[in-house]
């Protein structure tokens, strides 16, 4: 590709609205040109499709490092003049990779981007990182998962990702797509848990009030059917971690219980 820029970081100035433009990481540059040639990267090919819906895929893909990549692209451009001047979801998040691990908060390794573009308008994007082996998604609380009905483990699980999310707020973002299927955890040998995120292209900064607080945390508790003392108790564990006190227990707490509306669809009735 045209425009093809390696880096040991990539920055959000890389990402060009009027042109096609390809990033990878300086260490990785030799090794994402021999996958895309070798077809790595085409649905239905060597590669595992681990998600696939109308407008984008996810591959996991092998390398010759002695890792696996997760290679996202969004195929299907629903509105391509929406992003005329705008960039592309894998862009976003391919920068947000870099600011939020510059905040400490644990991210894959961001690998590679990319946009290509037809007279200004976006065809396609798509951003590669390191596959994070052996973690697995909050999905395993909903019915039928592995971890259903389990509280106390539901409860290490959102209690330590909503510290995270009260460190991302101190930064003064905002996450956007705090949900159960793009929180990440591992179970460790020795006892313990360790966690991830990925699909962080909604996180954005904003004033944080307590509506706006509420937004993230309600985008988790909605899907989630706990009792009301699990529920203070997470609440509790989001306050604690925040270091900018911006609302009180009972404030958010208030403000939590009024605007919930629980999505417990069949496929979706967790900790029972």
């Amino acid at each position: 590709m045209k425009n093809f820029l390696s880096t040991p970081v990539f920055s959000p100035r890389t990402a060009h609205l009027f042109h096609s433009w390809c990033w990878a990481r300086s260490d990785f540059a030799e090794e994402f040109r021999r996958l895309s040639d070798a077809g790595a990267f085409r649905p239905g090919g060597v590669s595992e499709t681990i998600w696939n819906t109308r407008t984008k895929f996810v591959l996991r893909a092998k390398t010759s490092l002695g890792f696996d990549v997760a290679y996202k692209s969004f195929f299907r451009i629903k509105s391509p003049v929406r992003y005329l001047l705008r960039n592309s979801p894998c862009a976003s998040e391919a920068a947000n990779y870099t600011l939020l691990r510059e905040f400490g908060l644990p991210l894959p390794d961001l690998l590679a981007a990319g946009e290509i573009r037809c007279a200004l308008c976006l065809k396609n994007a798509f951003m590669l990182s390191r596959f994070v082996e052996g973690y697995r998604n909050g999905l395993d609380f909903f019915k039928e998962g592995i971890h259903a009905g389990n509280e106390p483990f539901l409860k290490e699980f959102c209690s330590g990702h909503l510290a995270l999310l009260a460190k991302l707020h101190d930064r003064g973002y905002v996450h956007g797509g705090f949900t159960p299927a793009n929180l990440l955890y591992r179970q460790e040998p020795g006892g313990g848990m360790k966690l991830c995120w990925v699909d962080v292209a909604e996180c954005s900064p904003s004033p944080l009030t307590v509506q706006i607080i509420a937004d993230d945390i309600i985008r988790l508790f909605r899907y989630l059917k706990i009792s009301s003392k699990t529920r203070r108790e997470l609440e509790a564990a989001y306050l604690e971690a925040a270091k900018v006190p911006r609302t009180t227990a009972d404030e958010l707490h208030d403000v939590l219980e009024r605007r919930i509306v629980p999505r417990l669809k069949p496929w979706a009735v967790i900790a029972e």
